[in-house]
C-alpha cells in the first residue's frame, strides 16, 4: 500500500500499475491526480530569451555573409595577382629567351686530345667545317664556355655565343651534316640553348640512361624502352 508521502511524488504515481490504483482508497486516489495536476510543468523560456537568441543567430548570419564576402575578395585578389605573376613569368621568360637566342650548345666533344684537335678552339673549327656552314665561317665575336663539372668522361657540353640570331639557326640546321662526317664527328651535335632547368634534366636523364645500359642485364639491348629499372 502507497503511504502519503509516495503520493506527493508525480514520478511515483506515474509508475503505478493499474493494480497499485485499484488497491487505493478513494482518499489516496484523489490525492494521486492531484499530485499529477498540481506538477511542476518545466519551465518555457520567456520571450526576452527567445529574442536574445534569435538577435545571437542574426548576428552569426551576418558574421557569415561577411565572411563568404571576405572570401570572394580575397579569390578576387589571388586571381589578380596570379595574372600579374603570370604575365611577369611570361617577360622574364622573353628575356630569357631573348638572351640565348645567340647560343648554341655542342656536346660530344672530348676535352682532351684527340683527332679533333689539341684547344678547344681547334676542335670547334673542326666541327664547323664538317657542317659545310658559310654562316659558321665569321667568328669574331663567338665566346665558348664548358657547361658542368668535370667528368670521368671528360666530355662536358660546350656553350658558344655566336654573332646574331640568323647564323645560330644556319649552323644548328647544318649540323645534320656531322653525322656523315667520320666516327669522331658523327658523335657531336649541335643544338640550340635552353633554360638551365632542362640542361640539368637532359644531364640527368642521359646519366641514367648510361647507368642503366651499363647493368649487366642490359647488354646487348638495343630497345631504349627495355631497360630493367
Amino acid at each position: 500500500m502507497a503511504d502519503s508521502n509516495d503520493l506527493k511524488n508525480a514520478d511515483t504515481v506515474r509508475s503505478f500499475t493499474p493494480n497499485d490504483v485499484d488497491r487505493l482508497k478513494n482518499a489516496q486516489l484523489k490525492q494521486a491526480l492531484a499530485t499529477l495536476i498540481n506538477e511542476p510543468k518545466e519551465t518555457e523560456p520567456s520571450n526576452t530569451v527567445l529574442f536574445a537568441e534569435l538577435q545571437s543567430m542574426k548576428q552569426s548570419l551576418r558574421e557569415l555573409t561577411a565572411t563568404k564576402q571576405q572570401v570572394a575578395t580575397l579569390s578576387e585578389r589571388m586571381d589578380d595577382a596570379y595574372k600579374i605573376m603570370h604575365q611577369q613569368q611570361l617577360f622574364l621568360e622573353a628575356l630569357d629567351n631573348k638572351d640565348r637566342r645567340l647560343n648554341l650548345i655542342l656536346t660530344g666533344v672530348s676535352e682532351s686530345a684527340d683527332e679533333l684537335g689539341n684547344t678547344e678552339e681547334e676542335k670547334i673549327n673542326k666541327v664547323m667545317e664538317a657542317t659545310a656552314c658559310d654562316a659558321a665561317e665569321e667568328r669574331g665575336r663567338w665566346v665558348t664556355r664548358l657547361l658542368g663539372r668535370p667528368n670521368e668522361r671528360n666530355m662536358r657540353p660546350i656553350h658558344i655565343t655566336v654573332n646574331d640570331q640568323i647564323q645560330r639557326d644556319s649552323i644548328v640546321r647544318a649540323g645534320k651534316n656531322l653525322k656523315n662526317a667520320n666516327q669522331a664527328l658523327s658523335r657531336v651535335y649541335i643544338k640550340k640553348d635552353v633554360h638551365p632547368a632542362v640542361r640539368r634534366e637532359n644531364t640527368r636523364l642521359r646519366k641514367r640512361e648510361r647507368e642503366e645500359k651499363e647493368k649487366p642485364e642490359n647488354v646487348g639491348v638495343d630497345n631504349n624502352n627495355n631497360y630493367r629499372v
